[in-house]
């Protein structure tokens, strides 16, 4: 008997039986992201059954009715119920703050178009006020860029409009210039000089560069982890890319790595990255 609950992580219920990626993946077209081996190794470690629900605007109830064939068992806790029948209250800087003062952004038809508005959202975000909010409307509910912004740059809300649209609110966070730097894991710079300083910063060690630029998806991912497994302590690496990949970010977070990014254009970034 497999039990699980809300807080089971989705790689140990994939372990337990395969058949559970194309249950999970048909539950929402987020969620699709798993039939994907390298998405799947990325999302799966890192995501639970509450936050794959959340990212795909989905139930807990939803993945007990299509888990349960499969011979998993679900024990329900008071915090399942409350996540599947009420909805969670708005923090008290969001009912504060009048919606003419909430910047909005809607990346649905960015995203519609194959355009990847990570680069838009972190420009926005850095151009605010501290104390200010930005509101993402999309498609679905973006549990990656959450979880990047959240880590030391805002706080955030998302709530449910109707199946096609959710809304996620961000509070910059007032935080001294360069500590927030310091403590960052990613940082994005638009001029070429601040880069380059970057990579004469590193100047004793050996860079290793990689062109992902035409590979077609998901081996741009695939290649610059693969190359930081192998990548020395004295090495950086200097990656070429079309866009901010905000996976691989994500997946970084947690990890002993530093990414200095480049953004030239809407289809050129570089990236230098390097341990800590």
């Amino acid at each position: 008997m497999n039990t699980i609950d809300s807080h089971t992580k989705i790689s140990k219920i994939l372990q337990e039986n395969k058949a559970a990626i194309e249950a999970i993946a048909s539950l929402a077209k987020p969620l699709e992201k798993l039939r994907n081996p390298l998405m799947r190794k990325i999302m799966a470690s890192r995501v639970t059954i509450a936050e794959a629900a959340k990212m795909g605007g989905c139930t807990i109830d939803d993945f007990k009715k299509a888990l349960q064939p499969l011979g998993f068992v679900f024990e329900e806790s008071t915090t399942d119920a409350l996540a599947n029948n009420s909805a969670v209250e708005k923090p008290q800087w969001l009912i504060h703050t009048p919606i003419g003062q909430i910047h909005f952004f809607d990346v649905r038809p960015m995203l519609q178009s194959g355009n990847d508005p990570l680069k838009e959202i972190m420009q926005r975000l850095k151009g605010m006020a501290p104390q200010s909010i930005l509101c993402i409307i999309n498609s679905f509910i973006p549990v990656p860029l959450i979880r990047l912004l959240e880590k030391d740059q805002a706080l955030s809300f998302t709530e449910t409009i109707s199946d096609t649209e959710y809304r996620t609110y961000f509070l910059k966070v007032d935080k001294q210039k360069d500590v927030a730097v310091a403590q960052q894991d990613f940082v994005i710079m638009e001029d070429t000089d601040s880069f380059q300083q970057i990579i004469n910063k590193y100047t004793a060690h050996r860079i290793v560069t990689i062109d992902v630029r035409s590979i077609p998806m998901p081996g741009p991912m695939e290649a610059i982890l693969s190359q930081l497994e192998q990548l020395k302590n004295d090495e950086i690496l200097l990656v070429h890319h079309k866009r901010i990949p905000v996976y691989l970010l994500e997946s970084l977070a947690d990890q002993s790595w530093i990414v200095h990014i480049h953004s030239i254009s809407d289809t050129e970034v570089n990236m230098l990255i390097h341990k800590k």
